[in-house]
């Protein structure tokens, strides 16, 4: 299980409203496109998302771990 950072947690609310690509995260987010891409690479390798689109860096949710989280779970 990786550990999640704040970014991470950011990056999973936004895919929970449905794919994204990779610049839409790194506009919503602020953050810098190397640091998503880092995290997006991460989370991907944790099978938490999933590049459905190489060339556009379109991803996707696939494992939700915060789920039921922020209904106090």
């Amino acid at each position: 299980m990786v550990s999640l950072t704040e970014v991470d947690k950011e990056i999973i609310a936004l895919l929970r409203d449905g794919r994204a690509t990779q610049s839409y995260i790194v506009d919503e987010t602020g953050r810098s496109r190397q640091y998503i891409h880092n995290r997006l690479g991460i989370l991907a390798a944790a099978e938490i998302v999933e590049n459905i689109h190489p060339k556009t860096a379109l991803y996707e949710l696939i494992d939700d771990p915060l789920e039921g989280e922020e209904n106090g779970a």
